[in-house]
């Protein structure tokens, strides 16, 4: 896995498809280490060190999101795009760097007392935006509310969250961690901070969190206007000297794609996220600079197997729907050729994904003939008409939706597409009140993450498919879970994903890449593997 600034792609996209060595190489998706500087292109010199320029601090960088944040709430949030709203302004106990390396972050270090005692020692001096000291009784509000997340957040997330039974205060700069068992999901979930942002003691009595906040991160709220506008300042007593370079942020919401680019071309705004072809277009213009990356947020066909008989309770039908979905024309069509197969597991998060070789020439492998035999033996040779939902922004979400809409025809399948606004699609979603959804997965603290909902424990398990059964997938995964050396993991989760792409409780489509493009004063922008924009607060500065 990969968050790096370092080996990003400033070509704008083309016809054709990368290999799956490129894609991993230009997400700068393989770790430090992974890939020797000169192997590429012969033997490197050592070139003479200079000591860097301190980038300058001040300016403003306004970012148009692709997608209304629906709130910026800390804990619960479904959607992507939640995250997007409320990075600037929270912080974990521990971070990722552009490496998604952990390294400490609100706690200075931390002592595994045993398998199920975690004590750690919190930074001393840490500023809330409000101007209160961070201590332990802090993180232990922030925790309980992650066990329990307060509205507008849903506890369709704990799924991700880890078997945390309690903290406790043990000093005014420790606090301990006790665990349900052991899980290997703790530091990970922390350096991902989707879930685990800490905020001062009694926060949700003091503001409305769904559309205000208080935090530590680098950037203070100063407003969020639903389905218009995030603004932010620079935190003036942030911990971390020197930073931010920004003296304020500002989010402008633009689902419209060409309402970006016409923001884009009259300077109104200074970068965002665009489609393969409107960054190709974009590209031709020598003032802009496209990025882009491939992203850990891969698209998904998702089934609800609960209620009364549908016939994709069928695992039958599930498969021949798999089989039916030509997944590299979904990726010439609507991602320009920029694209990879994905499995549970997206490819670029370390050794977990399957192969590309496995997906490709077997568990994913287009197969009309085999489709059609599956439905046959099904009893459903005539085909059934079945409601699909998906996200009204981004756009390639209705384009997937249409080219699949075409696809199953083929195997008599007549999918009605139903367009809904993010918050109400993340609602109906976290209940389960769908018959199929169009959606995505998006970075996950631990590889535990993209499994944990097939579960039966996890909430979102019974939401969605209570009726699905795989003892041994069950066991794989709830072993996996605890189980704290990682070459032992590995093919626990290797065989789960195995057993998952037979049982097709959820169909993975494809991994795309994400490309961005930023006017020439945003200095040090990349596209980031977690598909955050975690660039803005960390490392973007304004060339003067």
């Amino acid at each position: 896995m990969s968050d790096s600034p370092e080996k990003q792609s400033s070509d704008t996209p083309a016809g054709g498809d990368l290999n799956r060595r490129d894609l991993l190489v230009k997400a700068g998706a393989i770790g430090a280490g992974a890939v020797a500087a000169g192997s590429l292109a012969g033997a490197a010199k050592a070139a003479p060190l200079r000591k860097k320029a301190a980038p300058p601090r001040g300016g403003k960088v306004t970012w148009a999101l692709e997608q209304d944040p629906a709130h910026i709430a800390p804990f619960g949030g479904i959607l992507t795009a939640n995250h997007w709203g409320k990075a600037p302004m929270y912080e974990s106990l521990i971070e990722w760097d552009a490496k998604l390396n952990e390294r400490p972050a609100l706690a200075t270090s931390w002592k595994v007392v045993n398998s199920r005692t975690i004590d750690f020692t919190l930074r001393r001096g840490v500023k809330f935006h409000n101007g209160k000291e961070f201590t332990a009784a802090d993180a232990k509000y922030s925790f309980d509310l992650q066990l329990n997340p307060p509205s507008p957040g849903s506890v369709a997330v704990l799924g991700q969250v880890p078997s945390i039974a309690s903290t406790q205060v043990r000093s005014k700069y420790v606090l301990r961690m006790n665990l349900k068992n052991p899980d290997a999901r703790v530091f990970g979930y922390l350096a991902w901070n989707r879930y685990s942002a800490m905020v001062p003691e009694g926060m949700y009595g003091q503001v409305n969190a769904g559309r205000e906040g208080i935090g530590t991160g680098p950037f203070r709220l100063v407003e969020y206007q639903p389905n218009s506008h995030v603004e932010y300042v620079r935190h003036q007593n942030y911990w971390k000297k020197g930073l931010p370079y920004l003296d304020a942020l500002s989010f402008k919401v633009l689902p419209d794609e060409q309402a970006r680019v016409a923001a884009l071309r009259a300077g109104a705004i200074d970068g965002g996220t665009f489609s393969a072809d409107s960054a190709k277009a974009l590209g031709q213009d020598r003032s802009l600079k496209v990025l882009r990356g491939l992203t850990a947020a891969f698209r998904e066909l998702q089934f609800t197997i609960k209620g009364e008989q549908k016939p994709w309770h069928d695992r039958r039908v599930r498969q021949a729907v798999n089989f039916a979905i030509n997944r590299q024309e979904i990726i010439n069509k609507v991602y320009s050729g920029f694209g990879e197969y994905s499995g549970v597991v997206p490819p670029g998060y370390g050794p977990w994904p399957l192969t590309r070789s496995e997906l490709r020439d077997k568990y994913q492998k287009h197969d009309l003939n085999k489709a059609k035999a599956l439905m046959r033996a099904a009893g459903f040779a005539k085909g059934f008409t079945v409601e699909l939902t998906t996200f009204s922004t981004p756009l390639d979400f209705a384009q997937v939706a249409a080219v699949m809409k075409e696809q199953l025809k083929r195997i008599n399948i007549n999918v009605n597409i139903v367009a809904q606004e993010p918050g109400t699609f993340a609602a109906n979603n976290g209940r389960g009140t769908f018959e199929w959804d169009l959606t995505a997965r998006g970075m996950r603290g631990d590889v535990d993450g993209y499994m944990a909902e097939y579960n039966p424990s996890s909430t979102a398990y019974q939401a969605w498919y209570p009726l699905y059964r795989n003892q041994k997938v069950w066991r794989l995964v709830g072993n996996g879970r605890i189980q704290l050396d990682q070459k032992k993991r590995l093919p626990m989760y290797k065989e789960a994903q195995r057993l998952l792409q037979n049982d097709l409780v959820q169909v993975p489509l494809v991994a795309v890449s994400k490309f961005q493009v930023v006017r020439p004063r945003v200095q040090n922008m990349y596209v980031a593997f977690s598909d955050f924009n975690t660039g803005l607060h960390t490392s973007v500065f304004v060339k003067r």
